[in-house]
């Protein structure tokens, strides 16, 4: 009875094993001498529509999931039955690229895992969004990083092509409204400004505030996104025994230095409040949101914008979301898991100092390189495949 039980017990890894070694051998035939995309599943996804843009440029692309094993799953990164998917987690990819005998390979983020397998690729391979560390023995043909700052001194930082060009708005004035907190300015205390908040981020923004007011005086601007929240988060945020100042009931020219919340309740405040803070704290990332978060006004406004961990992976793709990888992925944003790891982030800033006018400039040339970044990869891989 033992023996039988203890063999019962090892079947499960040898039908795991069974089943990778049928799975990496079943390739049908058309999907051979493709071009080969590999990433994870949700990389593929966020990828759509520059995939398209290739497949019209150069051919067929056939998708590789490298997280998955399954062909089933990683059919879920295409949206369109001319670009296949299938499985490609480390395990599989060796023998599943020397079946599919691949034009080129593309590699999008995290390569080390693919070492062994990309190095038995006698096609052209190119890395892009390279990240350390690279795997051993392989010759990339070409190798490009969202950032400057990747340690990759043999690969060159052309932005996110994954999610590809992105827009700014124009931001509004800095008038009247920001000289109501000149005595912040004036005794060099932050504002933080917390827009569009949803459900528990409000309590994510006040950790936050604590934090930094362990270390120096500050005013967190808070708007939640919802009207229907508005009364009720205020009574909330007066539970936090911080002098607030409620936007609609402020009598006075300006915000007397001793307190510590600005509480706002209308689009129009909202979006004059964002010329006037040093830190942004974008609602939509702070805890779990349908709403996308809104980056880049306060990325035209200068404001160094600080991210927490929430995101809503079923949010389809729009110029939201993609601004927000775009900025992540190239570091334009900082980012943290807690409110303590973000309240660092903001000191860290704040020490740095924070330049408005140079933080412009610099938004304005990132929308440059990213408009480019999807042109630079097509043109080294049109260049490889050149007869």
């Amino acid at each position: 009875m033992r023996a039988t039980a203890r063999v019962l017990w090892n079947q499960p890894p040898m039908f795991s094993r069974l089943h990778a070694w049928i799975t990496a051998r079943s390739v049908p035939p058309d999907h051979c001498q493709r071009i080969v995309v590999l990433a994870p599943l949700t990389t593929l996804q966020a990828a759509g529509d520059w995939l398209a843009e290739l497949r019209a440029r150069f051919g067929p692309l056939l998708l590789g999931a490298t997280d998955q094993i399954r062909d089933d799953a990683a059919a879920m990164a295409s949206a369109s039955p001319e670009t296949p998917a299938l499985a490609m987690a480390p395990a599989l990819a060796a023998t599943r690229l020397a079946r599919l005998r691949p034009r080129a390979v593309l590699v999008l983020g995290a390569a080390e895992a693919l070492g062994p397998a990309l190095a038995a690729v006698p096609a052209p391979v190119l890395w892009v969004n390279a990240e350390d560390p690279a795997p051993r023995g392989v010759e990339f043909a070409a190798a490009f990083t969202a950032r400057d700052a990747t340690g990759r001194a043999v690969a060159r930082a052309i932005g996110d092509p994954v999610a590809g060009p992105v827009t700014l708005p124009e931001p509004p004035p800095e008038g009247e409204f920001c000289a109501r907190f000149r005595e912040y300015h004036e005794r060099g205390y932050p504002i933080l400004l917390a827009p569009g908040t949803g459900p528990d981020e409000e309590a994510f923004a006040f950790a936050v505030l604590f934090e930094v007011l362990r270390k120096t005086a500050a005013l967190l601007i808070l708007a939640p996104s919802d009207p229907a929240r508005h009364e009720p988060v205020y009574r909330d945020a007066i539970k936090y025994n911080l002098p607030i100042v409620r936007h609609h009931r402020f009598m006075t020219s300006y915000v007397p230095v001793k307190n510590r919340v600005y509480y706002i309740e209308d689009p129009d405040t909202l979006r004059a409040a964002y010329a006037c803070a040093a830190v942004t704290l974008p609602g939509g990332t702070l805890a779990a949101s349908a709403t996308p978060p809104d980056l880049g006004l306060p990325l035209a406004c200068g404001s160094a914008v600080i991210c927490g961990p929430a995101s809503d992976a079923t949010l389809a793709p729009s110029p939201a979301t993609r601004l927000r990888r775009a900025a992540e992925s190239t570091g334009l944003v900082a980012r943290g898991d807690t409110p303590e790891e973000v309240a660092g982030q903001v000191l860290v800033r704040l020490a740095e100092g924070i330049d408005t006018g140079a933080r412009r400039t610099q938004a304005r040339e990132w929308v440059e390189r990213q408009a480019q970044a999807r042109e630079r990869v097509a043109a080294a891989l049109g260049t490889l495949l050149e007869p």
